[in-house]
């Protein structure tokens, strides 16, 4: 089975994920690729795609939805993978992604995802909307910035891996 993995990662933390997934796959025939490598007529080529991204404002990256809406003819077989700044991944980020596989006729068979720390955003700029919250809320958004610090973590990575394992398995 041809496997390709790619992503789109603003701050790293979806490039860590894709790579664990990689390392998960070790003994099949895998590519793994930023996005803005991949060259859209070779999709045909592989019989599973991980397809991953940062979650920005609800959402995946552009980029994703431009390479599914680029090529008539799919893979069938897609999983999906992301990171977030949020305690659960509460909005749907791959809506549009999946309305145009589905199009396709292309297969969803599982989507990973990994809490991750928002190293982009400024120091100043996080301790200023910390500061607009009223006392209750900082309080939990500070705990949840916490718990979001240095993640995705060795635990995080690990767990990608074994998901990428379980996603052959069931294949």
């Amino acid at each position: 089975m041809k496997i390709l993995i790619t992503y789109y990662s603003n701050t790293g933390n979806t490039e860590k994920i894709a790579k664990s997934i990689e390392e998960g796959l070790k003994d099949e025939d895998v590519a793994l690729k930023p996005i803005k490598e991949v060259d859209v007529s070779s999709l045909k080529n592989y019989d599973l795609i991980f397809l991953g991204s940062g979650i920005y404002a609800s959402r995946v990256d552009k980029s994703l939805s431009q390479l599914v809406s680029a090529v008539d003819d799919l893979p069938k077989k897609f999983v999906f993978f992301c990171t977030h700044a949020s305690l659960d991944m509460y909005q749907d980020g791959f809506k549009l992604v999946k309305r145009k596989l589905a199009k396709a006729g292309s297969e969803i068979i599982d989507i990973f995802d990994c809490m991750g720390d928002n190293i982009g955003l400024p120091e100043a700029t996080r301790k200023a909307m910390l500061n607009s919250l009223p006392p209750h809320k900082r309080k939990e958004a500070e705990e949840h910035q916490k718990r979001l610090k240095g993640r995705p973590n060795t635990e995080d990575l690990e767990s990608a891996k074994k998901f990428a394992q379980l996603i052959i398995k069931k294949l």
